[in-house]
């Protein structure tokens, strides 16, 4: 029997690059899989290739820059499903530019830590239900970022890698607040998959982007981290933790701050309970 048979697992950015690894390998594993991304058309052939090698997924269809929209996928995937063994928050943007969503939030902001956030607590009930493990995809960027707590939306100065930075290592302090906030009941773990190759880097300049794709890992080797996080027997207990690919590492020193993360939630929850 495959070691994921019978269990439940959601992963976002399911449409490409690592989220569509992460799937597929999870997939193969046994899981059923909710392939979460911004249109059906993003993961249909993903789903395609995986039925007809007899496993079992399905899309899950969901705009990370509105909130609406993860209250509304969050909401039915708990109707249906009772039980969620992993969630793997994956997806996320490098914003060139400053703009703002339809719910008022800077973008980098609301994909990367609002979005993950809001659709962990909306499933707080059938992770615990399964004991199941919450995987954040963070960044070895949030290792020099700072948050500007004055001006958590960059209305002022705003600087696309300072940005992104902030996001990582708020979605890193998140992470360890719910493992403390959740000990016992389910498990949370964040991780630096390495530099990818993968659409992260689409603002990003041709040239850049060309020497990205010929230098870095690949999406499959990019996703083995998070795939051994969310499935591996040895990590069923393990909690509050960092990594680096497969290295547990020191994070930043506020993912350490109790208070810190306290008053980083507290905000993120403010933002949230307006959707």
């Amino acid at each position: 029997m495959a070691e994921l048979q019978g269990k439940v697992v959601l992963v976002t950015g399911a449409g490409a690059g690592i989220g569509r690894e992460t799937a597929r390998a999870l997939a193969r594993k046994g899981a059923h899989v909710l392939a979460a991304a911004r249109s059906q058309e993003r993961v249909q052939p993903l789903l395609d290739e995986l039925a007809r090698d007899g496993h079992s997924a399905e899309a899950l269809v969901m705009d990370l820059a509105s909130l609406k929209s993860v209250r509304s996928a969050a909401e039915s995937v708990a109707a249906k499903h009772p039980r969620l063994h992993a969630l793997v928050n994956n997806a996320g943007i490098w914003s060139g530019k400053r703009t703002v969503t339809a719910d008022g939030y800077e973008h980098t902001w609301a994909v990367n830590v609002l979005a993950p956030f809001l659709l962990t607590e909306l499933l707080l009930e059938p992770l615990r239900s399964a004991k199941g493990r919450v995987v954040n995809v963070s960044s070895r960027e949030h290792e020099n970022g700072r948050m500007n707590w004055a001006d958590l939306q960059h209305e002022k100065g705003f600087g696309a890698r300072k940005v992104y930075q902030q996001s990582k290592l708020a979605l890193t302090m998140l992470t360890n607040e719910l493992a403390r906030r959740e000990e016992g009941r389910l498990t949370a773990n964040s991780l630096h998959p390495g530099i990818i190759a993968t659409e992260l880097f689409r603002n990003f300049p041709g040239f850049i982007r060309f020497w990205i794709n010929l230098l870095m890992r690949t999406p499959e080797d990019g996703a083995q981290p998070q795939i051994k996080l969310a499935s591996a027997p040895e990590f069923e207990s393990v909690t509050g933790r960092y990594y680096r690919r497969f290295k547990e590492t020191k994070p930043h020193e506020l993912v350490l701050d109790k208070a810190a993360a306290a008053r980083l939630w507290d905000i993120c929850r403010e933002h949230t309970c307006k959707a």
